[in-house]
């Protein structure tokens, strides 16, 4: 009768638990996705302060991440690099094995948030900005420098392999504009050339070749400055009252959303394998070696929740600048749409495998206690369904795209606006006296 009591007891607070807790992090998130298309930061900012989930232990990155992009908007740069620097600092850090082994046993959404290759670059776009927008370049300089290392990181994750994300052309031109800004041209020249070679190298299809066309003139001028040859028919500009490099940030980054895969585990020569329609996923994993009885059918339909981004359709569609009434056009410089999309083709199976494993070793383990004892095996069943869904956490508030575009200053006050294709315009002055000022402009 306990026993009985016990599983009751233990069914109802798991299915509370499943009921409550299936809500995709978008969804979440919502006040704070309001706020934002409304340009209301500061109500932005404090439904994030305020937002439970996001104050769970676990989801403590992924709140710095948010926090600070949206005090970057907000124009409080000190607050939002406090707020990023706390979020750098999490992700250097080594997860748990308690973390660890929650993950690979429950969920991985029960683990701490844990970034992508391309948010990792960000974190330092950002961070840079609000430095330079400081006036503090030593700082953004030491950020150059860590995105060297997140680029070599990246690419050390894929093994060097073209065909996947890993080097990235976008940190490296922020690298080269960062100490161009510094004026150590012959490091920014290096920057410019390395981020050449990925745009002429790619086999992603990210990039295709197509490099901003202010690319050749960075590396012209540069090469030119630090002394080393290039070849262009192009000349080295003339900037005597400095340059002003604007980013335009359009759009909102994709969603995860939540899908259910159903597999069934099969044997076939001593190897096992899980199957779903075409699907055929080798496992790495002796199930009969504690159990010489064991049936793949015992296992039964195995449900698997996985993620999925979801395109956000972007209200703005084109823009462009003008400076004291003179056009420039702005270049794509960063897809984040995109790039999340190539990172889970990227490493689709690798989860799936990992995912599939992890719900059959749960199986295992439920039917052994099942056959100590009914009721707690029921329970674990139970828990299983209830702990079942899919980690649909990604940093919500990045941009789909990043756009730029240098504009050399006159003397004195410049007049420059972003012009939106749906008839928002945004207008700024910068003021020309020599140097490199750094702006980011958002729509939505």
């Amino acid at each position: 009768m306990f026993a009985k009591k016990v599983a009751h007891i233990i069914i109802a607070l798991l299915l509370g638990v499943s009921i409550s807790g299936c809500a995709t992090y978008h969804q979440k998130a919502q006040e704070t996705e309001k706020a934002l298309f409304a340009g209301n930061y500061t109500k932005a900012e404090e439904s994030i302060k305020k937002n439970k989930f996001l104050k769970r232990k676990r989801n403590a990155l992924l709140y710095y991440l948010e926090l600070g992009k949206v005090q970057n908007l907000n124009g409080d740069f000190a607050a939002s690099n406090k707020s990023l620097n706390k979020a750098d600092h999490m992700m250097e850090e080594h997860r748990n094995l308690f973390e660890m082994a929650i993950g690979i046993t429950v969920n991985p959404a029960m683990q701490s948030y844990n970034v992508e290759g391309h948010e990792r670059i960000l974190v330092h776009y950002y961070k840079a900005l609000n430095y330079l927008q400081l006036g503090d370049i030593e700082e953004a300089i030491v950020e150059a420098r860590r995105i060297d290392l997140s680029q070599m990181a990246n690419d050390n994750a894929v093994g060097g392999k073209l065909k996947k994300y890993g080097k990235d052309p976008f940190g490296l031109m922020l690298m080269g504009m960062i100490y161009e800004a510094d004026k150590d041209y012959n490091n920014a020249f290096i920057a410019y050339s390395n981020a050449k070679k990925i745009y002429d190298t790619d086999e992603t299809g990210l990039y295709n070749g197509q490099y901003p066309e202010s690319l050749e003139r960075d590396l012209v001028r540069t090469a030119d400055y630090a002394g080393r040859q290039y070849k262009s028919d192009l000349v080295t500009e003339d900037l005597p009252f400095g340059e002003a490099i604007i980013f335009w940030e359009n759009g909102m980054a994709p969603i995860k959303e939540e899908k259910n895969l159903y597999f069934s585990l099969n044997e076939e020569n001593g190897n096992f394998f899980f199957t779903s329609d075409q699907i055929h996923v080798p496992v790495d994993y002796d199930f009969g070696k504690d159990d010489e009885d064991f049936d793949p059918s015992d296992i039964g339909m195995i449900r698997l929740a996985l993620p999925y981004y979801i395109q956000r359709n972007n209200a703005v569609q084109l823009a462009y600048v003008t400076h004291n009434n003179k056009r420039k056009n702005l270049h794509l410089i960063e897809d984040i749409s995109a790039l999340a999309f190539q990172i889970e083709r990227d490493n689709y199976f690798k989860e799936l495998g990992k995912n599939l494993l992890r719900i059959a070793i749960k199986k295992v383990s439920e039917l052994a206690a099942g056959d100590r004892n009914e009721y707690v095996g029921l329970a674990m069943n139970i828990a299983n369904v209830a702990t079942e869904k899919a980690d649909t956490r990604n940093w919500q508030s990045l941009p789909s795209q990043i756009h730029y575009t240098r504009i050399p200053l006159e003397e004195g006050l410049n007049t420059i606006s972003v012009n939106c294709s749906n008839g928002q315009t945004q207008t700024f002055e910068i003021r020309g006296s020599g140097g490199k000022v750094f702006r980011n402009v958002v729509t939505y």
